[in-house]
């Protein structure tokens, strides 16, 4: 059995709203009101209902009450010095994607849980997950020491540069074996980075020509801003209890670019851009944290379900045939991007959107109206639009979905639903060379808001 709480917004509609399951797998949710005006969804999974249910919602209070409890109890508690086998990590804070041509590096980062008393060395190892690829990068150095009394050592990932690439290339950076400690475990978390073909603008039809003429001629020049456009990102991603590998949260500051060209809902009285490749500089970023709440969610989606009982989440990728080695496909849009007429040099940009809770579809919220393109829940979906897959449509409706809107912006972010201190206005200024946005992030197993901030800027 695993359980599992989380706060959740005051606004959540699944109030009182719980189940049983007569199967060997089982999944209720019920979500309480607490004391700070915060409401707790809790989950239990892998119970046998036929074995033990329970009948009230008082019995589930007492228990919600009692986890509660715990859970603050736990994360009051000092951190212990950790004793074990000294797992090794390979993480960057950039953005995992180098375009095949492009001259600079990616750093990353070796790193273990304690340091040695002496130099460690560990030999770099690139291994190619795209069929027929090889060869596209070097690592240097190639042999990495940490040295006695340090926990890390950064080295580079370049492109070899040696001619275009026909589609992206995946590939995880990690270390040879035999490891250089008797006490070091395993690789516990490769770095898994994209190798992308150069990045094309789209051509402009003779009518969205026009259109940019007529922005020009009002003082709005949007066409320097089609094309291939550099993008510096910056995230912040609070603590995450629920998330192993997000329990100290994460930052990053890193550059990119996206493929930006003129939306096919633009009108002459309402200027709209669509960002058709890394919107937002955002993609691997977005795939990052999704993985992080499914394939690479040990705890939650791995758990031992007990004799005669189903595992509905390891269930459902084997069903698919998904792993978290499988070669995946994780791509993004972001359409809807409205852009006034300058007032003063400057025009208000306009780019959220609506889609529905996933809890409740009657019930809309608010966020970056990202559209998703994921391999591994395109071939589930599938199965379920057929409608002739019993067993698929079980795993979903336990909670065993890939679907990414059901982990990626959780929670709306035109108000401070989470109140934590991290919630700032969503804004998107355009002025001169300069193309801003500000504005809140949340997934499942979140605690509160990330804070994104995204800057594109001209050469001049």
């Amino acid at each position: 059995m695993v359980i599992r709480c989380q706060p959740r917004l005051s606004r959540t509609t699944i109030v009182g709203r719980y189940r049983f399951q007569q199967a060997n797998i089982g999944i209720t949710r019920w979500s309480n009101k607490m004391k700070d005006g915060r409401y707790w969804l809790c989950e239990v999974i892998g119970i046998n209902y036929k074995s033990v249910v329970m009948s009230t919602m008082g019995k589930l209070q007492i228990m919600l009450l009692f986890l509660v409890a715990v859970f603050f109890g736990c994360s009051e508690t000092d951190e212990r010095a950790y004793v074990g086998k000294n797992s090794i990590y390979i993480r960057t804070e950039g953005d995992p994607v180098i375009l095949a041509m492009d001259d600079e590096p990616l750093k990353a980062t070796l790193m273990l849980i304690r340091a040695y008393d002496k130099d460690v060395s560990f030999e770099i190892d690139v291994k190619y997950l795209t069929e027929g690829a090889g060869d596209l990068v070097t690592v240097n150095p190639a042999i990495v020491t940490i040295p006695a009394g340090e926990k890390s050592v950064d080295f580079e990932i370049i492109s070899n540069k040696k001619g275009v690439v026909a589609d992206k290339v995946q590939l995880e950076i990690g270390v040879k074996y035999p490891l250089p400690e008797a006490d070091m475990g395993k690789v516990e978390e490769v770095l898994r980075v994209v190798v992308k073909p150069y990045m094309e603008a789209e051509d402009l039809t003779e009518e969205q020509q026009a259109l940019l003429e007529g922005y020009k001629a009002k003082g709005l020049d949007l066409s320097k801003w089609i094309g291939v456009i550099p993008v510096k990102v910056s995230v912040e991603v609070p603590p995450t209890d629920g998330l192993e590998s997000l329990i100290n949260g994460m930052k990053k500051v890193y550059t990119g670019k996206t493929v930006v060209t003129l939306s096919e809902d633009a009108t002459a009285e309402q200027p709209i851009l669509k960002m058709t490749n890394n919107p937002m500089g955002l993609t691997e970023f977005m795939y990052d944290m999704l993985r992080k709440e499914t394939v690479e969610n040990d705890m939650f989606w791995y758990y031992d379900p007990g004799e005669g009982e189903i595992n509905p989440y390891m269930a459902m990728m084997e069903l698919i045939g998904l792993s978290k080695t499988s070669l995946e496909t994780f791509e993004m849009t972001l359409d809807n991007i409205r852009v006034d007429f300058p007032n003063n040099g400057v025009s208000n940009v306009e780019f959220l959107g609506e889609r529905p809770d996933i809890w409740d579809e009657t019930e809309l919220v608010t966020v970056v109206p990202f559209a998703y393109n994921y391999s591994a829940w395109n071939r589930l979906k599938e199965l379920l639009d057929a409608g002739d897959n019993e067993l698929a449509q079980e795993y979903v409706d336990y909670g065993a979905t890939l679907d990414p809107t059901h982990y990626l912006f959780y929670s709306g972010i035109d108000e401070d639903y989470w109140e934590d201190g991290n919630w700032m206005e969503p804004q998107g200024v355009l002025t001169g060379n300069k193309l801003t946005f500000q504005f809140n992030f949340d997934h499942y197993s979140a605690g509160g808001y990330s804070i994104i901030r995204v800057e594109y800027t001209l050469s001049e």
